[in-house]
């Protein structure tokens, strides 16, 4: 294990940590971010309409949003993740943010002052729809947990992953099983989402719904801190977003540079000579058929 470490910066060893032992507690985390997102967002346009008093048009798009944006940000949180912070930190503090963003979208469906008031039949109009305060509070929850499911669900799997050594081969099999037990998570959280939070929701309260989404992803944080001493921790490796960014700044800083006469300048002939070389030694057969094939 020379490539991972613990969390004091030790060379990590194979009975005192990764393993299943950590894994199932990032699996929990995975399940409890799913019921958490899936549970906010299956039914959040009737909420949107029925209390909220937004148009039709209006919630969808907004529930549309609020999901896109949160599948979206995994890329911000790859990049993080593979650039500065590392998978652990990157999930506890996105994580974070998703438990602070739910908590104060339950909040405002408790304060009476942070929704509109019930639609009357003696006002005009008799649905008053929600006014620009109540609106911010509402965005400002949905998109901080937009931003925590961005970052979380961009490192879960990975950091799983890391804790099992795919030199060994032991190991390397209890990886392949960790994939598999982390999509029947994410089916389990969506399945709970979509029966049992819905029927809460819409029997007992928006509250009582959005409340267990705030208790189950802080929950998972406390699971997921918890097993800190026995996860393995890999080297920070750079985002391919980064070289690709490169890629994109080099050529447009040269994009005022004249081409030159012979297009063999472009290319370094000494690299592409030696190139086909390797190819031909991996591939010794390779004239033969082509030789062959103009034969037959």
């Amino acid at each position: 294990m020379t490539d991972a470490w613990d969390y004091k910066g030790r060379p990590a060893e194979r009975l005192k940590t990764g393993g299943w032992a950590s894994a199932a507690m990032i699996l929990g985390g995975e399940a409890m971010e799913r019921l958490t997102t899936l549970g906010i967002a299956v039914n959040m346009v009737t909420y949107l309409v029925g209390t909220m008093h937004l148009g039709n048009a209006t919630s969808a798009n907004t529930v549309t949003n609020f999901l896109g944006t949160s599948f979206m940000l995994c890329l911000l949180g790859g990049f993080i993740a593979d650039t500065f912070l590392g998978r652990y930190l990157t999930i506890a503090i996105f994580a974070t943010l998703q438990a602070t963003g739910v908590t104060i979208l339950t909040i405002s469906t408790i304060v009476p002052s942070l929704r509109p008031p019930k639609c009357a039949a003696n006002t005009v109009p008799p649905c008053i729809p929600a006014s620009g305060m109540q609106l911010t509070v509402l965005y400002v929850a949905l998109y901080l947990t937009a931003l925590g499911t961005g970052g979380l669900k961009s490192s879960v799997s990975g950091f799983g992953s890391d804790q099992f050594d795919d030199s060994d081969k032991e190991e390397r099999e209890q990886m392949t099983k960790f994939f598999n037990w982390f999509f029947f998570f994410i089916n389990i959280g969506s399945l709970a989402a979509v029966t049992i939070l819905v029927y809460i929701q819409d029997n007992l309260g928006r509250e009582w719904g959005y409340g267990i989404c705030a208790c189950a992803i802080v929950l998972g944080l406390v699971v997921f801190l918890s097993g800190t001493r026995r996860y393995r921790f890999k080297k920070l490796v750079g985002s391919p977003l980064t070289e690709i960014a490169t890629v994109f700044v080099a050529a447009w800083k040269n994009r005022k540079l004249e081409m030159p006469s012979d297009p063999s300048f472009l290319y370094d002939v000494d690299d592409i000579s030696e190139g086909r070389k390797k190819i031909k030694q991996r591939l010794p057969h390779s004239e033969q058929f082509r030789h062959s094939s103009f034969t037959s």
